[in-house]
């Protein structure tokens, strides 16, 4: 009867051990995959931003404390990214203007990036600058 009864306990003790085992190996699994798409959109963001601050737009006059870049939406698969970037410019305009006059006016500009399998496919700014190609939208099919 004894016996019976270390036979019992241990089985309980068993199954108690076995289900905390799957449980903690279930939730280091999902932070995993939490960890792994906090990466991925990490790597997005700075694929988007680097691409931004290297551009003739930003570059001539970008004003890097005010650059501001979200994922709007991704797909299922997580290779379709949009992204919103935000920064603002020292003079209006866009592309490569060293060889225009203007006079000082801060603007805030709103660039739109699709990225698709890690590469830029699109990026429009304000609407009206195809910043990938460097023309106008009109010129372009934005």
């Amino acid at each position: 009867m004894f016996f019976k009864g270390v036979i019992i306990v241990a089985g309980i003790v068993f199954g108690i051990l076995t289900v905390v085992v799957l449980l903690s190996g279930y939730f280091e699994d999902s932070q995993e995959i939490d960890g792994q798409k906090e990466n991925k959109e990490t790597k997005i963001v700075n694929i988007a931003k680097q691409f931004i601050i290297t551009n003739p737009t930003f570059s001539y006059d970008g004003i890097i404390e005010t650059l501001e870049i979200e994922i709007i939406s991704a797909d299922n698969s997580n290779s379709n990214f949009l992204l919103e970037g935000k920064f603002k410019t020292l003079y209006s305009g866009y592309g490569d203007r060293t060889k225009l006059e203007f006079s000082e006016e801060i603007t805030l500009h709103t660039i739109e990036v699709v990225i698709v399998n890690e590469k830029i496919i699109s990026a429009v700014i304000d609407n009206q600058w195809d910043d990938l190609n460097q023309i106008t939208c009109h010129t372009a099919s934005c």
